[in-house]
């Protein structure tokens, strides 16, 4: 795809961003106020991301936990940044909403908590964000309307760069050379890429979680990718074979993609995710592959981290309307693996 011919990033009106912020806001004080606490500090970048509609507050990009967490009282939130980050916090991440921002000194490691308590006045009524998870997941996973047309533009520049990556492969390419490409072509979209991995051929049968390497790609490369924007995340795999495969091999990727099928339609409102595996357990055993779903997890609940929740067998976690999913059943040797949105409709491709 020409990048000329490619879509622009959805805006999101600053007024309407603050009012989910707002909302969300005050979904959080209920949750203290229902464990009679004085506030909850959320500190994760996912929490930060979801609280502000998309905002960042890393600095390493590999780091789950971000440096400029969120205190939410009773009356107010508050983001405790490092006077390094405060000001383009408050100016790039934070503008138009209602969240202030305070200062603390950078060189005191307590300093943010010590704020929290301060603002507070009791330091054991102060929740963290683990103790609040169990109740924020659910909501944190049941997009906005706003998040999911973010997360379909997110899917179509991603397909992509994943097109762009896997379209050259002259003589001599190797596997760094493809992630080199794939992170190129991501950045050059305005994405991050928090996992890139990248098999060729025998690599492929080997590994479930393939690092790249120097190795030359000569039949075939598997190229997987989450790649990231305003928080939320979207998945996808894709094979290029350079030569035609086994017939072996071509009975093993029809069958996995069966088995993918198979996921998605299980993946209904109401239904569970271990629902859904089940229904993926049901399709590799109908493709004679039974026990393949042992050797890697099957994926789940996508949106503010690459995996919100992996399903396991029996998980009673339920699906509901405005939640995405990244499903990625694999036979050794082959991989499908595709990221939707669960809409009134029904599932909704994103990549």
């Amino acid at each position: 795809m020409s990048r000329a011919n490619e879509p622009s990033p959805p805006v999101l009106d600053p007024s309407e961003r603050a009012a989910i912020v707002d909302e969300r806001i005050r979904l959080v004080q209920e949750l203290v106020a229902r464990q009679a606490a004085t506030g909850a500090v959320i500190g994760s970048r996912r929490g930060f991301a979801w609280l502000t509609a998309g905002g960042r507050n890393h600095v390493v990009s590999a780091s789950e936990t971000g440096v400029v967490p969120l205190l939410v009282t009773s009356r107010a939130c508050v983001a405790l940044a490092p006077i390094n980050e405060a000001a383009r916090v408050g100016e790039e991440e934070l503008a138009g909403l209602p969240i202030e921002v305070r200062s603390v000194p950078w060189h005191e490691p307590d300093a943010g908590m010590a704020e929290a308590r301060r603002i507070t006045g009791h330091e054991a009524a102060l929740l963290d964000e683990a103790e609040l998870e169990p109740d924020l997941l659910p909501v944190r996973a049941r997009l906005h309307p706003a998040e999911r047309q973010r997360m379909r533009w997110l899917g179509s520049v991603a397909d992509a760069a994943l097109t762009d990556a896997l379209s050259r492969i002259p003589a001599g390419t190797t596997e760094d050379d493809v992630a080199a490409a794939t992170l190129a072509s991501v950045a050059a979209r305005g994405l991050a890429a928090p996992v890139v991995l990248v098999a060729a051929d025998e690599r492929i049968t080997k590994y479930r979680h393939p690092l790249p390497s120097g190795q030359p790609i000569r039949r075939r490369v598997m190229l997987v990718i989450v790649a990231e924007r305003w928080g939320l995340h979207v998945a996808a795999t894709r094979i290029r074979e350079l030569e035609p495969p086994s017939p072996e091999l071509a009975a093993r990727t029809t069958a996995t993609r069966k088995v993918l099928d198979a996921m998605r339609r299980a993946t209904l409102p109401g239904e569970t995710l271990g629902a859904v595996l089940a229904a993926g357990q049901a399709a590799y055993r109908d493709e004679g592959f039974p026990d393949e779903w042992r050797l890697h997890h099957q994926g789940g609940l996508i949106g503010y981290a690459g995996r919100e929740r992996i399903a396991t067998p029996g998980d009673a976690t339920r699906l509901e309307v405005g939640m995405a999913v990244a499903w990625n059943p694999s036979i050794t040797g082959a991989k499908a693996e595709a990221t939707d949105i669960l809409e009134e409709g029904g599932l909704q491709t994103v990549v």
